[in-house]
């Protein structure tokens, strides 16, 4: 499998604190059947971000030496989680190759878990103008997403992608963020699975439990693809292979309190 979502680079962000310990989530991931991480610390979001975009690559190396010096099999990549601001574009213009997972077209875009600019339409359009493909980081997180899930609608309508956390499904955010993952998983708005790890302990590098779960709702092949042949597609800057077509959300699903259509489940 592959993970397109972690905070393993240490003393970058609110994830790993250490070496060791991001040592640790690396033997996490490889014992849960991980074999390529995305190291996405936090920028752009205030005290909690790296401010220091050239760190980026230090750490991956560092820890990629001490990987292979314990025998860890894990190939990690850099990437970032870009929290949304007014100045985005000029940071791209500015900083592209640190802002973008594994100097990719892809860039794993955060939004605010209780807000959503107005302006957000426009900004992917600029943002697909340079060049990039925005991966939404976690939508069933964001109270508009589960309020208004036609907008999430549009906006993959537009060549957005979506990326859900392993924890939603398996219930580590509650149930109403595991009501919207399976609601946006039926729609065909999910197209990764990521973990979102800040630790080897309680949000860590894990996804087979999820996995298992959705691949009872979607098949074996639709499930393999938000873990491995989509990212594989990212890491390799190719065209997702797995884009099935997203479905507007009915008056049911209008709110969250999302009733997952039966259409889309397998029996």
């Amino acid at each position: 499998m592959i993970d397109l979502h972690s905070h393993i680079f240490y003393g970058l962000d609110d994830g790993a604190k250490s070496l060791e310990e991001s040592v640790k989530m690396a033997r996490v991931a490889a014992d849960d059947g991980i074999r390529q991480i995305v190291g996405t610390p936090h920028l752009f979001r205030g005290l909690h971000g790296c401010r220091d975009f050239s760190l980026i690559e230090k750490k991956r190396d560092e820890l990629q030496r001490r990987l292979e010096k314990k025998k860890i099999d894990l190939r990690v990549h850099c990437g970032a989680e870009v929290h949304v601001s007014h100045n985005l574009i000029e940071e791209i213009k500015k900083n592209r190759k640190y802002l973008v997972i594994e100097d990719t077209s892809y860039m794993l875009i955060e939004f605010p878990s209780s807000h959503i600019f107005s302006g957000v339409k426009n900004l992917f359009f600029e943002l697909m103008s340079e060049g990039i493909v925005p991966i939404i980081a976690h939508p069933e997180r964001n109270m508009v997403f589960r309020e208004n899930p036609a907008l999430l609608y549009e906006l993959i309508e537009m060549g957005t992608f979506a990326q859900a956390n392993r924890g939603s499904f398996v219930g580590v955010y509650g149930r109403k963020t595991k009501e919207a993952a399976l609601a946006f998983l039926g729609l065909n708005y999910i197209h990764f699975l990521g973990s979102d790890a800040h630790s080897s302990r309680t949000v860590s590098p894990k996804l087979t439990d999820a996995f298992f779960d959705i691949e009872e709702k979607i098949g074996e092949e639709r499930a393999f693809a938000l873990v491995w042949d989509n990212p594989r597609a990212v890491l390799k800057d190719d065209e997702i292979p797995y884009r099935f077509d997203p479905v507007f959300p009915g008056a049911r699903e209008k709110s969250l309190r999302l009733k997952i259509p039966h259409l889309f489940w397998k029996n």
